[in-house]
């Protein structure tokens, strides 16, 4: 269904082997545990288009999407020559997070499997959060090689257009965009409608940004991004910034598109949910703030009895961290928000935010223990520790089964709103000059 890392490898380079009068393919830097990584160039224009994919790897739609689209603009001139671009794909900017969640990418994409097998890196830990930032209210220098080896490219290319594949995870796309050119955000919205995929029209991610468009969301300054990651937690500072904020420099053009993994129609609901939009949030902090509680005393009790050292401790720790974070953005909206109806959509966004940390942190913490266990550390504590762990993943697993739709969208339909929404932002550019 999803490509692992490996296979995308092999096929660009393929297609590199076999368009080799418009594509080249060079290596750009290592990562943290020696992996090569890898960047495919196609044509010759004048200007520079920027394709990175798994900037976070638990969000793989983008593997098949630099495929897809690294074909369609090496075998048609117009996508090239006839727009003064050269088009440039980094495959997978984070293949050791990537190859910790390949045993999901096989199916069935239900919300058990990809939990079961989920893995997200700390924000320290990802490539696409850790540019500098030398701001001294959010300063951040601690940035990894593959942000490094990403950066180079920035620099190198000066890119007009920087694109950065993700995945949300239920109901609807949205796009974040830096700015852009005037009709670039409609042609976005336009792209969604063409592919039938619904617009996720209540905010997640995104919740207090300003917006472009419905579902097309502006992003804002790092230093705004770095205080809202730390807000109510024991961090002042989580990350740095993000690929978008470090190619600012060159006038870039960043787009993210946020693809849903499951559809949901609440996802585009505008109809009066019955709740205030205030009570919503508040609500959701208070949910937050149970399972952080709930989840955070269980780790406490597991860090005792923990040897192996994997990626997994840092990321649990990091996602009780952001269900805090969130708690305090969700009130902080609240707050800020005149009383109104909350509408299904937004009612919606925020009960997938309470589902999604809550089974990433059971998800990871299930797998650590696992990784203790099978490497021979399981005293009699840390498996009473498990079997709770087990017990409350379970719980809201089935919670999460009946409350969400599992009805995964068709990969090739992500990927052509990807691949779509990308040119739809090129030709806008290239109709500028």
């Amino acid at each position: 269904m999803i490509p692992t890392v490996d296979q995308v490898v092999s096929e660009v380079e393929k297609l590199a082997a076999d368009l080799p009068e418009v594509c080249r393919t060079r290596r750009i830097g290592t990562s943290r545990l020696g992996e090569p990584l890898r960047m495919l160039s196609v044509g010759h224009g004048r200007r520079n288009a920027l394709v990175v994919g798994c900037p976070h790897p638990n969000e793989p739609i983008g593997l098949r999407t630099v495929l897809d689209l690294a074909r369609r603009v090496a075998t048609t001139p117009e996508l090239r020559e006839g727009m003064n671009f050269s088009w440039h794909f980094v495959p997978c900017i984070d293949p050791d997070g990537t190859r910790l969640n390949e045993g999901w990418f096989a199916g069935p994409l239900t919300i058990r499997n990809y939990h079961e097998n989920f893995y997200r890196p700390a924000f320290s830990d990802q490539p696409e959060w850790t540019f500098p930032v030398l701001d001294e209210r959010a300063f951040f220098d601690r940035t990894l090689p593959e942000t490094e080896a990403l950066a180079r490219v920035i620099d190198e290319l000066r890119p007009s257009f920087q694109y950065s594949l993700h995945n949300a995870n239920f109901g609807g796309v949205f796009f974040i965009l830096n700015g852009g050119l005037p009709g670039m955000a409609e042609d976005l919205g336009r792209v969604a409608a063409d592919q039938r995929v619904p617009l996720s029209l209540g905010p997640v991610d995104t919740l207090g940004w300003d917006t472009a468009a419905p579902a097309v969301y502006l992003m804002p300054p790092a230093e705004t991004l770095i205080e809202a990651a730390a807000r109510g937690t024991r961090d002042s500072v989580r990350h740095g910034g993000s690929s978008a904020h470090y190619a600012e420099r060159y006038g870039t053009t960043t787009l993210i598109t946020e693809v849903p993994f499951w559809h949901d129609a609440r996802a585009d609901d505008l109809s009066e949910s019955g709740r205030s939009y205030g009570d919503t949030l508040r609500h959701t902090a208070v949910e937050l703030r149970d399972d952080r509680g709930v989840l955070s005393d269980l780790y406490e009790q597991m860090r005792p009895w923990l040897v192996v050292p994997t990626p997994m401790r840092r990321s649990i720790a990091d996602t009780l961290a952001t269900a805090l974070s969130a708690a305090a953005a969700n009130e902080a909206v609240a707050d800020d928000t005149p009383e109104r109806p909350a509408t299904v959509a937004e009612t919606f966004a925020a009960s997938t935010l309470v589902h999604m940390l809550r089974l990433r942190a059971a998800g990871m913490m299930r797998r650590q223990l696992a990784v203790e266990h099978a490497a021979g550390n399981q005293p009699p504590e840390s498996r009473r520790i498990r079997r709770q762990v087990d017990e409350l993943f379970d719980t809201w697993c089935a919670a999460g089964e009946t409350e969400l739709s599992q009805d995964p969208f068709p990969v090739r339909q992500l990927v052509c709103v990807q691949s779509e929404a990308a040119l739809a932002v090129v030709r806008r550019l290239a109709s500028c000059g």
